[in-house]
């Protein structure tokens, strides 16, 4: 082969890689520890499901981790633009409600979800996917004690924070995924499933509980995607 013929070679392979990595869409999934998963192993996070799911189906998409243990709306919106705007998204999952629960009222989480939202919309053109959080298992919560004149941890985030993000979702005419109904729905026909799904922490996903909640996630983000 000639050096002019390898030359050739070579940019045409280079043409193919920079088409193909034109054509993978980006989904960043910003959120808080749920999203992070920090304490489950490796393959076994929320993402990693995700994108085994979205590689299975042949969708040429790549999954961003955006998650950050302890944080809220507030702080993700503070975040926007290196963790979810800089990576060009196709599509952006939204999950914040575990922690706001506890360090913000109902009317700031509700602000800041909306100004995340608005601001994804100005600044790019990636489809926006509301979820609402993961049950909290009252039972083994540090914060059980504070919430049982309001009815109850997880009640009081079902009734004040995902109802705030199921709202958003209708004023907004956006996607939601309503995980929270999701898992409450199985515990419903099966209680021993939050001790499952569920850390003995109450709150963060067991590698039981990501799987359930990416099957339950990934085929949103895939009908985003157009598939």
């Amino acid at each position: 082969m000639s050096l002019t013929q390898q030359t050739l070679l070579m940019m045409s392979l280079i043409a193919v890689t920079v088409h193909a990595a034109e054509k993978t869409n980006v989904v960043v999934m910003l959120g808080d520890s749920t999203t992070l998963c920090s304490a489950n192993k490796p393959g076994a996070k929320l993402t990693d499901f995700v994108q085994a799911y979205l590689t299975q189906e042949k969708l040429p998409a790549r999954i961003v981790n955006s998650g950050v243990g302890g944080d809220t709306a507030k702080g993700g919106f503070a975040r926007l633009q290196t963790a979810v705007l800089d990576h060009k998204p196709a599509v952006v999952t939204i999950l914040f409600g575990l922690n706001d629960t506890g360090l913000l009222t109902p009317a700031e989480y509700q602000e800041w979800m909306e100004k995340i939202v608005k601001s994804i919309r100005a600044k790019s053109r990636a489809k926006i996917l509301l979820i609402t959080s993961t049950p909290f298992n009252d039972a083994r919560h540090t914060w059980k004690d504070k919430f049982l004149a309001k009815g109850g941890l997880d009640a009081y985030m079902n009734t004040n924070i995902c109802a705030a993000v199921r709202a958003l979702a209708k004023k907004h005419n956006l996607p939601l995924c309503d995980l929270h109904e999701h898992f409450a729905s199985q515990f419903q026909k099966n209680s021993k499933l939050i001790d499952q799904l569920i850390y003995a922490d109450g709150v963060h996903l067991t590698d039981q509980g990501n799987e359930v909640a990416a099957k339950f996630v990934a085929p949103y983000i895939a009908k985003l995607l157009g598939k």
